[in-house]
């Protein structure tokens, strides 16, 4: 009897099974001998593995360009710009270069080839222009034309640009007061002599005439009224006819010497008395004769200097050391600026030029803003970019001529504004995203918001060489090394 409670013995059975070795011609070759084709392993960890197929086959990859693989990652961020222009920096937000050119985007990308810098000081908005805005342009054969205002940390007595304008083989053409400096004659041959009355478009640079108006305004600091304006034609008219008749170049005292002393012939056409047409212009002819003896002796009264002409390359006025209160500076800035114009709208083989106005708030904030604008309206007949450097938008009044030329600029680079109300302003004067406000405040040295046309703000880090650095340090006052040993580092020349 067998109680169900009774486990049952285990039978042990032995594994009689023999292990045999088989013969090497039965066994199959791996699978990297069979397909000798095929690369198995590709790169991956366990080599034995893949060796014996234990992964799929990696072939390898066919040749192809970067156009073509674009549909594999269909993550890839655009870039901001075309690949066409002039290298300014790296887009912070998807790493591609940013390239553009104002004169070559023009009328593609931008209505206009302007440029406006706005940033606080060291911000580094100065490096921009002197890497982008003078040495790139003149690589592909432009023409440079700077107003330095800003005076040489190393040498108080020139300008910032000094230094860059010698290292291209030039000197810059300095202004000084009360003489010692260069002169450029308001009433310079360049200059159309045509008067306002006699102009029949706007499509031409300003002439004699209205320049001798925006002078005589800004002198007086209030506009002139109509019978100051005819006594000022009048003489302006009569110098003219005086100078050809002597064979010598007419100046601007010979203007203050025929408001003095009207000619007979001036009253008589007026049908007024010469005592009468002498009072009409005796506060205008005055307070001019007060300048050019004082404020703006030997700067625009005489024949034009020698040094002042365009050159090849790289052209640097030089007014640092004209003070920043009072007119000399906005006088002597605007007639540069029209002579500059009315040469390169007269000359036959002229080349696209970039003009680069530091502290250019000088130019807008004053009554001569008139005369900047009317340049600027025929900057694309004469293949001219405006550069226009600013440190706030809040400074300049709203609808004057100084905020239709800010707005006339379809490049914007806004570089950090520290102050809350100058970030709103630049956001409101350039339509910029409300999301752009905390950014302006926040933006680190040396990059900046960059608007074209009418694209999307764009967040950018600007690059310079090692030469650049160099050639665009402004604060050699502040570092303990000489520029002869950063020279020497790289390689450049010292003198």
């Amino acid at each position: 009897m067998i109680s169900i409670f009774t486990r049952a013995p285990k039978k042990t059975i032995k594994n009689t099974v023999k292990k045999t070795r088989l013969p090497p011609e039965s066994v199959s070759a791996p699978l990297a001998e069979q397909r000798p084709d095929i690369t198995w392993d590709a790169g991956r960890q366990t080599r034995k593995g893949s060796r014996y197929g234990l992964y799929d086959p990696a072939p390898e990859g066919a040749i192809s360009t970067t156009r073509q693989a674009e549909v594999s990652n269909l993550a890839v961020p655009w870039s901001p710009t075309s690949y066409k222009g002039l290298l300014f920096g790296i887009d912070l937000e998807s790493g591609w270069g940013v390239m553009h050119d104002p004169i070559f985007a023009y009328p593609h990308t931008v209505n206009n080839a302007n440029v406006v810098v706005i940033g606080d000081i060291g911000s580094a908005k100065s490096s921009a222009g002197k890497t982008w805005g003078c040495l790139r342009p003149m690589i592909i054969g432009r023409n440079v034309i700077v107003i330095d205002k800003k005076p040489s940390d190393s040498n108080p007595e020139e300008g910032e640009y000094a230094e860059l304008c010698r290292y291209q083989g030039g000197e810059p053409v300095t202004f000084k007061i009360g003489g010692g400096g260069s002169c450029i004659n308001i009433f310079d041959p360049s200059i159309s002599a045509e008067t306002e009355e006699d102009s029949t478009t706007g499509e031409t640079p300003p002439s004699q005439s209205m320049l001798l108006r925006a002078v005589a305004e800004e002198v007086l600091g209030r506009p002139i009224s109509p019978r100051e304006g005819k006594a000022l034609r009048t003489a302006h008219r009569r110098a003219l006819k005086d100078a050809k008749a002597q064979g010598i170049t007419p100046t601007i005292r010979l203007v203050i010497n025929r408001m003095i002393d009207p000619a007979e012939e001036d009253s008589a056409h007026l049908e007024i008395s010469k005592a009468t047409l002498r009072e009409w212009g005796y506060d205008v002819a005055f307070e001019l004769e007060r300048f050019v003896e004082e404020d703006l002796a030997g700067m625009i009264d005489n024949e034009t200097t020698k040094d002042v002409k365009l050159k090849d390359g790289l052209t640097v006025f030089d007014v640092s050391q004209l003070p920043e209160n009072g007119p000399a500076l906005a006088i002597v800035m605007t007639v540069i600026n029209t002579w500059m114009t009315n040469r390169l709208f007269k000359a036959k083989n002229r080349r696209q030029t970039h003009f680069v106005v530091e502290e250019a708030w000088h130019l807008v904030q004053t009554s001569v803003a008139k005369v900047i604008r009317r340049n600027q309206k025929v900057s694309r007949a004469i293949g001219l970019s405006n550069w226009f450097f600013f440190h706030h938008v809040s400074d300049i009044p709203a609808g004057t001529d100084a905020e239709a030329i800010i707005k006339e600029c379809d490049t914007v680079l806004v570089y950090q504004q520290k102050k809350a109300p100058d970030a709103r302003a630049a956001v409101d004067m350039f339509d910029l995203p409300a999301s752009s406000y905390p950014t302006i405040l926040n933006l680190a040295t040396g990059t900046c918001l960059m608007k074209i046309g009418n694209e999307a703000p764009f967040e950018v880090k600007h690059l310079r060489s090692d030469v650049e650095t160099i050639l665009t340090d402004t604060d050699k006052a502040l570092v303990a090394r000489t520029t002869s040993e950063k020279e020497q580092d790289h390689g450049l020349p010292t003198a």
